[in-house]
């Protein structure tokens, strides 16, 4: 007499198999609309990296002209060096040196965000996930500076960082259900 056998998904005490984001059964492919929302959504989260740094260059002009104003969207970073090289190179007799410094170090900072926007809308997740680990620290950096005196200021930054991830998680979610799909045989937008 043979045991009857039993697969996984029949064994009450197997394991469960890990689930991240939907899966696919045999045979059924997300709708168009689901797919373009999360292609959306990840388009909307990936494009606050473009967001922070054109708002930080109109608040480097503004801290160079002395406008007085700023935008809680941009870099604290930048507006640091910005301030030191008004300091020092705006003044009578000042050292222009610092502030060819502080606009070199502005232009690399608000590159590689424009880079991790780039990068970031073409899912490169580890991009992405990187550009949002450096904004968290400059907006752990306007707290440790200004404290909760600046409310407007981290609020922005929260709700960026949110946007941010997600975006993340939604192009996360396209890249497993591009991965379910190619397993399947299934034909992905990209690969028609």
């Amino acid at each position: 007499m043979t045991e009857p056998t039993t697969s996984a998904a029949e064994n009450p005490y197997a394991a469960p198999a890990a689930v991240v984001g939907p899966t696919l059964s045999a045979g059924v492919v997300p709708h168009d609309a689901a797919v373009r929302e999360l292609f959306a959504r990840g388009k909307n989260g990936a494009a606050w990296f473009y967001w922070i740094a054109g708002l930080s260059l109109v608040n480097t002009v503004l801290v160079l002209s002395e406008g007085g104003l700023a935008f809680a969207l941009g870099l604290v970073t930048t507006m640091i060096a910005d301030g030191f090289a008004a300091e020092a190179a705006l003044k009578p007799g000042g050292n222009m040196a610092v502030l060819g410094i502080a606009l070199v170090f502005d232009a690399v900072v608000l590159g590689l965000f424009v880079v991790c926007g780039y990068l970031s809308q073409r899912r490169v997740l580890p991009v992405y996930a990187l550009g949002m680990a450096v904004y968290l620290l400059d907006g752990v950096l306007s707290f440790m500076l200004l404290g909760a005196s600046d409310f407007i200021g981290i609020a922005i930054h929260a709700y960026a960082l949110w946007s941010m991830a997600s975006g993340f998680l939604a192009y996360r979610q396209l890249n497993v259900l591009e991965r379910q799909m190619m397993t399947m045989g299934v034909a992905t937008p990209g690969s028609v």
